[in-house]
């Protein structure tokens, strides 16, 4: 196996901070959208294509680093593993984060019209 010649790190961490940026952007969009409102009545939307979105990130991270390792390049390796596992972690906060909301939501429509048959487990 042949190294890289040297100056191409900096390539390697400017691609893991932009992937890192784009992991924090969609992680601080799903947040706005669960939390975010100035409507009282605001029914959060899904995190659903948020996670899918940070999971294409991963996949994209997890080939680079396997490339990576191929090629020699270990600290372009590690870091891309870096930006899997971060990703990984903002995807399962982000799911949590919007069953809790979803769970809060559903016990607001529960409490104001408690008749309803999908209220019976909250009662």
């Amino acid at each position: 196996m042949t190294k890289p010649p040297p100056g191409r790190g900096c390539a390697g961490c400017a691609v893991v901070a932009a992937q890192l940026v784009l992991v924090a952007m969609l992680f601080v969009g799903a947040w706005a959208e669960e939390y975010f409102s100035w409507d009282p009545e605001h029914i959060p939307g899904p995190v659903g294509p948020y996670i899918v979105k940070m999971g294409v990130v991963a996949v994209v991270a997890a080939v680079a680093g396997v490339v990576a390792g191929v090629r020699g390049a270990g600290a372009a390796a590690y870091g891309q593993a870096v930006v899997v596992v971060i990703t990984l972690v903002a995807m399962a906060v982000t799911n949590t984060m919007g069953a809790s909301a979803h769970e809060d939501q559903h016990k607001r429509e529960c409490y104001s019209t408690p008749d309803t048959p999908k209220c019976a487990d909250v009662r």
